[in-house]
């Protein structure tokens, strides 16, 4: 997208393709097609407070926290980065 002299972007010509060029499930980066390699599952931690509130309340602050497990696979070849559900 590009900008316009007075600073707006202007409106994109070309249509946004939907059609999937990697198939749903494969192992392929979505941008370049190479062969994704994991770095491994990491927890991400979700819900809870932070800041002040943790220093506040303390351990109570975290009671509506939980943990996401997610594989997180990188490509070599281009840097593109995604997480997915780790396998069973």
């Amino acid at each position: 997208m590009g900008s316009s002299p007075a600073g707006r972007a202007t409106q994109r010509k070309e249509p946004i393709s939907t059609e999937r060029k990697v198939p749903a499930g494969s192992n392929q980066c979505l941008r370049c097609g190479a062969e994704l390699e994991s770095a491994g599952v990491e927890e991400f931690r979700v819900g809870g407070t932070g800041g002040g509130w943790k220093l506040i309340f303390g351990e109570l602050a975290e009671l509506g926290e939980g943990m996401l497990k997610f594989e997180i696979r990188y490509c070599p070849s281009c840097g593109q980065v995604d997480l997915r559900l780790p396998p069973s």
